[in-house]
């Protein structure tokens, strides 16, 4: 069950930041894989159980920190005491989109080996930073946006200062063109999802071959230009579900799936559920 979802978007009205509890009685819960092009940063505040994360499970205790990047297998599989937990999730392009960001990718693209996606549930600062994140924005005060991502950010620097979680060994940068130019190849793919791309259209966009835009790309989204297509146009078509009365046929089409099977098979491999489960009753 969701609650109290409050979100951030940027200029363009896209959601960039997104922070809402899920809450939930104690039992067994099928692993359900689902995919989002967002990083999540959560923290349990009541509650007890087991993460499954790729091929580990990982208990959770409350004051339990979860970091995952975007597309990252994770799944809860069994609540021993009624949990709330908090989940941010946020777009990778906060890390990437100003040069004096990009640092902050390493969390993602450059773990050490003793790299866990768990952090220790006496960890008070990132408990208090993430608590202040959701109150941003829920609050909404003056100046609210900025103080947000500082938040966000001095989160993502602590783990990075005070955990042996990155092998700096590994890190490499991308000049501000080529992230500009990533930006917009993105705006221009979700101004059409509903229409045919194709990755040469899309690189054109960026200035860049389509073998190098694919490598920049998935380097800092963490997931490929057609996965980063696959996905928004199924969020789409989730949005169309709950507040149409359109046909998922009809659905499908105008998210530019070219048929009912490709657009029931994204849905599935996406979410874990079939269409018919987003329409309310």
């Amino acid at each position: 069950m969701r609650c109290f979802e409050f979100t951030l978007t940027d200029d363009s009205h896209r959601t960039v930041i997104r922070s809402y509890h899920s809450k939930h009685s104690p039992g067994r819960l099928p692993y359900r894989e689902h995919h989002h092009t967002e990083c999540e940063l959560s923290i349990f505040l009541s509650g007890r159980g087991t993460y499954a994360v790729h091929d580990t499970l990982l208990p959770f205790f409350p004051g339990s920190v979860f970091l995952f990047g975007s597309n990252e297998a994770h799944c809860i599989t069994e609540i021993t005491e009624q949990l709330d937990l908090l989940n941010v999730h946020f777009e990778p392009k906060l890390l990437w989109e100003h040069p004096e960001n990009i640092g902050l990718l390493q969390l993602f693209n450059a773990r050490s080996k003793h790299f866990c996606n768990r952090f220790e549930d006496t960890d008070h600062y990132l408990r208090h930073t993430i608590l202040a994140l959701e109150k941003e924005l829920s609050e909404k005060d003056a100046c609210h946006g900025l103080q947000a991502r500082l938040i966000l950010y001095s989160a993502l620097i602590h783990m990075i200062r005070h955990y042996d979680c990155v092998d700096a060994a590994k890190a490499t940068g991308s000049p501000s063109s080529v992230t500009a130019s990533i930006g917009a190849s993105m705006q221009y793919m979700e101004e059409h999802l509903d229409t045919p791309l194709t990755l040469k259209e899309i690189a054109d966009v960026a200035c860049m071959s389509p073998s190098y835009f694919s490598t920049v790309f998935k380097k800092l989204n963490g997931v490929s230009p057609w996965e980063y297509i696959t996905i928004k146009r199924v969020e789409k078509a989730i949005v169309m579900l709950k507040s149409t009365d359109l046909t998922k046929l009809a659905i499908a089409e105008q998210c530019g799936f070219s048929s009912s099977s490709n657009f029931y098979k994204a849905f599935t491999h996406v979410t874990g559920k079939k269409p018919g489960d987003f329409i309310p009753d």
